[in-house]
């Protein structure tokens, strides 16, 4: 059994003990006015399994990088944030770095078989000098890091300052943080690897498992809507290069993370559908988005729907809704 298979196989009996498995079960806890306990239970999971994360690294003080993959949308960037706080309650101090920041200029990068710039490719990343900067931090230099500039599509070279006290650790979060090639400066047994997804257990009520891909490509298409300007259209052109971009350069590394995080939610798709309605209530799809958009309500519909503002502004849904307090 793979680390990623024993992750799941946990979180299936853990939902099992609580008896949930389906799209009912979860219907049924909304309809008796469990809402609260229902997204309490989910949001104590997670707080629980990170904590158990933070606790593995505190009894391993050699570990300066930890390093963060996942593919899109699996809540890297809040799990590394959470990460963060819960190693400073253990008295233990990190920066964070983003791989995106590590982007080289746009007219440099690989083309995907669009003939675009491929975002997803390893090559569009300057690891020479991540993994140049990240030796230079831990043998206590002073650093110029690098900043990517999203809206003008271009890399700041000298962004800013960066430098480490004597035990303060590197958190890096980014969909190549496992590839062998990122942190070779740094000897193995200073690292620790996780890798971040989102594993739902739920199933529909015929006994299928929903997608753990359609779940980020919900949870995508809500955030790029909200914090990307981007419309549905673009977000779905996009993600078949995405997942593309997965298959090659995060799928293949998992086996190589000491830990695996789910991210996944039980309450999640009862928030969701709201907030799929809003992103398709003015928009044209052509009739193979339609198709997708379809499949996406066949979840979300399908669910109750649950307040949201029962939700705690630290959960990790709200790096895809909003309302976060960690950003």
């Amino acid at each position: 059994m793979t680390r990623v298979e024993k992750c799941l196989s946990r979180y299936k009996n853990w939902c099992e003990r609580l008896n949930i498995s389906t799209i009912s079960d979860i219907n049924r806890i909304i309809s008796e006015g469990q809402s609260a306990k229902l997204i309490n239970l989910s949001e104590i999971w997670h707080e629980q399994n990170i904590s158990e994360i933070a606790e593995k690294i505190y009894e391993h003080p050699d570990k300066r990088l930890i390093l963060i993959s996942g593919p899109s949308s699996s809540g890297k960037t809040s799990f590394s944030i959470r990460l963060q706080l819960h190693l400073r309650v253990l008295g233990i101090k990190s920066v964070r770095i983003s791989l995106d920041d590590y982007f080289i200029k746009i007219s440099d990068m690989p083309l995907n078989d669009e003939g675009k710039p491929d975002y997803e490719a390893f090559e569009s990343i300057d690891y020479k000098l991540f993994n140049e900067n990240v030796k230079d931090l831990i043998n206590g230099k002073e650093v110029l890091m690098p900043k990517f500039d999203f809206q003008a599509a271009k890399s700041i070279p000298d962004a800013h300052k960066m430098s480490l006290e004597s035990n303060e650790i590197i958190i890096v979060e980014g969909i190549h943080a496992l590839n062998e090639k990122l942190g070779m400066s740094v000897p193995h047994e200073n690292k620790y690897r996780i890798y971040c997804t989102a594993l739902t257990s739920l199933c529909f009520d015929d006994g299928k498992r929903i997608s753990s891909s359609k779940t980020r490509l919900i949870r995508r298409t809500v955030r790029d809507f909200y914090f990307r300007n981007t419309q549905a259209d673009f977000t779905f052109e996009l993600w078949p290069n995405v997942e593309k971009g997965a298959e090659k350069n995060v799928y293949p590394y998992t086996d190589s993370a000491d830990i695996v995080f789910n991210s996944s939610l039980l309450y999640e798709f009862a928030v969701f559908n709201s907030h799929l309605q809003r992103v398709f209530e003015s928009i044209s799809l052509s009739e193979e988005h339609q198709k997708l958009r379809n499949s996406m309500f066949d979840i979300t519909e399908k669910f109750s729907d649950i307040d949201e503002k029962l939700i705690c502004p630290t959960s990790l849904i709200r790096e895809f809704i909003g309302g976060s307090t960690l950003f």
